[in-house]
């Protein structure tokens, strides 16, 4: 039951060495470790130099490549059963490939793959920094998706990172045909389309090392509300779940029912939706609650929608392929 780490690096090297940390402590330490590295600097002999007393072989490939052209090269090389997906930015629990090997095994799930609801941890003790990682960890920003609820155990369409059957990854692979932004969603979409199951399980501890930048979040989530409709136009599906429905249904019952007051109290939608996160932030963070962190969210949340709008504006302007799959 051999299984291996494959991921890409670019010039974040620092933040990949803090992941390998992580890969060679697990209980169960992988076969090898495929890294595609599209960086300035040959990075191979820290690894090798970190692995030695490990029995890990590596498989070390240096080319520049798009993300998902180098994802798929690195699965190509990959000599195992299962293939388990890393992130520079992702660090991993000691018995996180155990855990995932069980679940992968256990015929009463029978799913072939499966991954971990990552802990969010801040990059620095800035402000900036902290506030960046707390956004993440609050899933009602992101309207309850399964796949951000760290307490969750279950089926679902999108998971972070993952843990495949090689043999099945190999076949479905990673969509070149399209620019994307969230590659780990629209490979599940994918499988999921094809019959088989995706598990996430509260057991498989992963975390995720949160850029610290407000106004890269801020970007990343209009960038998320564009390629959502992209989603829309490409794939033909208005709403890929029932929680999508239920969302757009309650935005277009307010929206409508403000202008048909007077389109000026379009003006109290902000209000609304603030006041939708503050009921989220006392409700599913009382002990933690932070009055600054709605006030943020509903920044990025309007950033989302104006993304959104935009791409549906410019939908006769150009004939942009970008896709995401976000669920």
């Amino acid at each position: 039951m051999s299984y291996s780490f494959f991921g890409t690096c670019a010039n974040d090297h620092y933040q990949f060495f803090e992941c390998l940390n992580t890969i060679v402590e697990q209980t169960i330490l992988p076969k090898e470790i495929i890294l595609v590295n599209s960086g300035e600097e040959d990075i191979k002999n820290y690894i090798i130099e970190k692995i030695k007393n490990k029995n890990i072989d590596l498989v070390y490939i240096s080319q520049k490549s798009s993300r998902v052209k180098s994802l798929n090269l690195a699965i190509d090389k990959s000599n195992s059963e299962y293939s388990f997906r890393f992130d520079s930015r992702s660090r991993f629990s000691k018995s996180y490939a155990e855990n995932a090997l069980k679940i992968l095994n256990d015929k009463s799930i029978n799913a072939v793959v499966v991954g971990g609801v990552p802990s969010i941890i801040s990059e620095s003790k800035d402000f900036q920094s902290i506030l960046c990682a707390e956004i993440f960890r609050r899933s009602y920003i992101f309207f309850y998706p399964r796949h951000r609820n760290i307490k969750y155990s279950g089926y679902a369409s999108s998971l972070y990172l993952g843990c495949f059957k090689t043999d099945l990854l190999k076949k479905i692979r990673f969509n070149e045909n399209k620019s994307l932004i969230s590659e780990d969603s629209l490979i599940i979409n994918d499988f999921l389309d094809r019959g088989y199951k995706a598990y996430i399980s509260s057991k498989i501890k992963v975390s995720y090392k949160c850029r610290s930048s407000f106004i890269n979040i801020i970007r990343l989530f209009n960038t998320y509300g564009y390629c959502r409709a992209n989603t829309i136009f490409i794939s033909k599906k208005i709403f890929i779940s029932k929680r999508h429905f239920f969302i757009f249904l309650i935005l277009f019952m307010i929206t409508t029912y403000l202008i048909i007051i007077s389109p000026f109290y379009l003006i109290f939608l902000p209000i609304f939706i603030l006041l939708v996160n503050f009921f989220g932030e006392i409700n599913f963070y009382n002990r933690d609650f932070k009055i600054y962190i709605p006030i943020y969210a509903t920044l990025c949340q309007f950033s989302w929608i104006l993304g959104f709008l935009w791409r549906i504006i410019s939908i006769l302007k150009n004939n942009n392929t970008k896709s995401n799959f976000i669920s």
